[in-house]
């Protein structure tokens, strides 16, 4: 028999997986018993499905079940007898993770996916077989712009998803999207290029990124359609990173119209413009609008691309295409280095995204990441009405919600926290803080289920207004 305690922080889904994990430690539950199925076990105690998947698949991960498909889950052999009688997670550990984890009933995370929804089976077979095919690989230092069958895949993928024409030999592969804008400060000061146009608000890490090159920081306003030209143009730089398909913090939308005079813009200074973008496979109830790179190839666009929003954040894998006016300095300044990427990572991924599993998965996720934005949408708009301002619907992975109240942001995210609702600051992403109206929180939904959405909504509205 299993129980649920209401009083304690400690998530539902962690108290039944340390009893059941107990359980098997000390074999009362015998190894090949088949568990109750989740919608048994759930009827049973009351609770959320998706609760009881949650402890399952992290009790799975961890070797105490193996599953049958279209079956169930049952327990795996152990040998019991090397565990002591009294085993237990040491309690300076369990209150180590409960820091961490439980901290917060409702953690509106940016960043973090949904686990049930990554292909860790798929991708765990497919890395098997190129460990097992890819030996001359595996003991090799990889060429300094990644491995070419996998920059072939990302260039049909480019072309096909957001329009992106290039050839192979313009794309890098990279450790993530820092090491990438790291990289391209090396190739802009070869420019003579020490300044950059950068949103304000606008990505803080990629701001930091800048600063610690030595680059001086041009801060431009967004406007609803997103950087605004004229403050860009007056600036004097001849370079900028903007975040069009979905702008950071704000949420807008860069217009067919702005993008075309940010291109202008460019051709007419011949500056470089690094486009990030980081979500743009999430998009929904309206349509895709092309990549400025895409539009326009005469334009010094220097393109970043990623597969941490839509597979798995944990790969480091991000790629830049490079305009052809930087890429004979890259080739003179990179040619003795090796990529930064596990060639192990870069041929799974060739395989997964030649495979179509990555087409497949993206049309899976889009759907699934619809349903938590729009109940997300619908939970705010039902529980506060005209007392907040959504920005940033229809896109991405979080949205801003500016509160109608005396509340400052600092009150707004210690109130929530009381109440066991994480929510995050914009304020980190300003360079020019007293421009900000200090009344905005940033809510990230994609590691959340809807039923958690919903409860930490309404526990928003109570920590907010009464």
């Amino acid at each position: 028999m299993l129980f649920i305690d209401t009083k304690t922080e400690c998530p539902i889904y962690e108290q039944i997986y340390r009893q059941i994990r107990d359980k098997i430690m000390s074999s009362e539950w015998k190894s090949n018993m088949k568990l109750p199925s989740s919608r048994q076990l759930a009827s049973e105690l009351q609770i959320s499905r998706n609760t009881i998947e949650q402890a399952y698949q992290q009790l799975y991960a961890e070797g105490y079940l193996f599953s049958k498909p279209r079956i169930g889950y049952y327990v795996e052999k152990l040998n019991n007898t090397l565990i002591s009688p009294h085993f237990a997670i040491p309690t300076s550990e369990i209150i180590a993770q409960d820091t961490i984890k439980d901290q917060y009933r409702y953690n509106f995370r940016y960043g973090k996916l949904d686990y049930r929804y990554v292909p860790f089976k798929i991708w765990k077979n497919l890395m098997m077989q190129c460990f097992g095919e890819e030996m001359d690989g595996l003991v090799s230092y990889s060429g300094h712009q990644g491995d070419v069958r996998l920059r072939e895949q990302i260039t049909k993928y480019a072309a096909e998803y957001r329009g992106v024409k290039c050839d192979p030999e313009q794309i890098v592969v990279g450790a993530g999207t820092l090491y990438c804008l790291g990289l391209l400060c090396n190739l802009l000061r070869k420019q003579a290029t020490r300044s950059i146009g950068f949103e304000d608000p606008g990505y803080g890490k990629a701001r930091t990124a800048f600063k610690n090159a030595g680059f001086k920081i041009c801060p431009i306003n967004v406007d609803k359609d997103g950087i605004n030209i004229k403050e860009l143009d007056a600036s004097g730089t001849t370079a900028v990173y903007v975040t069009p398909s979905h702008q950071f913090p704000t949420g807008a939308i860069m217009s067919i119209s702005k993008r075309l005079q940010l291109l202008e813009w460019a051709n007419r200074k011949q500056a470089i413009i690094i486009e990030d973008d980081y979500s743009c496979h999430f998009r929904y109830n309206v349509r895709p609008i092309p990549s400025l790179q895409g539009i326009n190839q005469t334009a010094n666009v220097a393109y970043l691309g990623n597969f941490s929003k839509s597979l798995l954040p944990s790969l480091r894998l991000s790629f830049i295409v490079l305009p052809l006016s930087l890429l004979d300095s890259y080739k003179t300044i990179y040619q003795k280095y090796n990529t930064t990427v596990p060639y192990l990572f870069q041929r799974t991924l060739e395989r997964f995204m030649r495979d179509g599993y990555l087409d497949r998965h993206l049309r899976r996720v889009l759907q699934v990441y619809k349903k938590k934005h729009d109940c997300l949408v619908q939970s705010l708009n039902r529980e506060f009405g005209d007392k907040i301002k959504i920005n940033g619907r229809n896109a991405g992975l979080f949205i801003t919600v500016k509160v109608n109240s005396k509340l400052l942001e600092t009150q707004l995210i210690n109130r929530a926290a009381e109440l066991g609702v994480r929510v995050y600051p914009v304020s980190d992403h300003w360079e020019r803080l007293e421009q900000y109206d200090g009344k905005t929180v940033l809510l990230g939904y994609s590691s959340l289920d809807l039923d958690e959405i919903e409860q930490g909504v309404q526990l928003l509205r109570r920590a907010w207004f009464g």
